[in-house]
């Protein structure tokens, strides 16, 4: 059986799935247990979305650290701003700047870091200086929520969540508690997708997807989604319901990682099936356990795995 499997991918042209067991899946990043250091025995309080950050290095949300951490793939962790001293909404340097529950975390392609603050109801922006960084409040008005399109520091969000930047240097913002996806340009805020449409009910993350499209993990629904910035959206097809979805990546290859927080799993979708790819679908700390996966980032032939409950990094080499 195997070897007639092996034939049928060869002929079709069709990339096997990795089951959890295969799936090489190796903690880089904390120990398991909550905390707040650097270096390279550093420690993370709970994790929450991870971006890009230049070859072999990551930025990672680290909710109640309330900062904005960098981790290398050799297990390094840094500090980029915020702590668990430093709890609050503060503008100014990176070194003194204050966070409050940072969540969603995206780098554009000038290097400009936005941070979404679920607690704040703001979205920060961390700019690259000649003398490091510098925070700033991009949108909405700390402390307050609600839903107000218009000039962006008049702008209300409700508990901002996963971002990301489009193609034309908009910011594309998943507005959790209205169930709205916000984008921001050139100063103002518009709300570009709502739950009206019937394939989305509670979006959750953002990730760029193939073809200018963006993947959406709707946790509401259940569903991984496709969405075009003019309007179209379709469902990720699987043979096989998802639970939970709290993080949605793209592979080069055209599969769909999603961080399944309800089965403590990462589901691969690939030509309309489900496979488990990493995660026994038990919570755990051991090797090859995750508690409560909260994002999954495609990164330098790695896919990059946010363990909330276990306050780790995983990393698992992608075929």
């Amino acid at each position: 059986m195997n070897v007639l499997k092996t034939i049928l991918i060869a002929l079709l042209g069709m990339t096997p799935f990795l089951s959890a067991q295969a799936a090489d899946l190796r903690v880089i990043a904390g120990n398991g247990e909550a905390g707040f250091k650097d270096g390279k025995d550093g420690r993370l309080n709970k994790p929450i979305r991870l971006a890009p950050f230049g070859p072999g290095r990551i930025l990672v949300a680290d909710i109640s650290n309330h900062a904005i951490r960098i981790v290398s793939k050799d297990g390094t962790v840094t500090t980029l701003a915020g702590g668990p001293d430093k709890q609050g909404h503060k503008d100014g340097p990176a070194e003194k700047a204050m966070f409050d529950s940072p969540h969603g975390v995206a780098v554009s392609k000038d290097g400009v870091i936005a941070v979404a603050g679920a607690s704040s109801h703001l979205i920060r922006l961390i700019t690259p200086t000649e003398d490091g960084y510098e925070v700033s409040t991009l949108a909405g008005i700390s402390g307050e929520t609600g839903l107000q399109d218009g000039p962006a520091a008049q702008a209300l969000f409700n508990s901002p969540h996963g971002l990301v930047w489009d193609n034309d240097g908009g910011l594309l913002i998943v507005d959790i508690g209205n169930a709205r996806i916000r984008r921001i340009k050139d100063g103002m805020v518009s709300t570009v997708l709502t739950a009206d449409v019937p394939e989305m009910v509670m979006p959750i993350d953002i990730a760029p997807g193939g073809n200018g499209s963006f993947l959406i993990a709707d946790a509401g629904n259940n569903n991984a989604l496709r969405w075009w910035l003019d309007g179209k959206i379709e469902v990720v097809a699987t043979d096989d319901d998802l639970k939970v979805p709290h993080g949605v990546a793209e592979g080069p290859d055209g599969a769909v990682y999603v961080a399944e927080i309800g089965r403590h799993q990462i589901a691969r979708l690939l030509n309309g099936h489900r496979d488990s790819f990493a995660g026994t679908g038990t919570e755990g700390n051991a090797a090859d356990q995750l508690n409560k996966p909260a994002a999954v980032l495609v990164h330098d032939g790695l896919l990059w795995i946010a363990d909330l409950n276990n306050h780790r990094i995983s990393v698992v080499p992608l075929p």
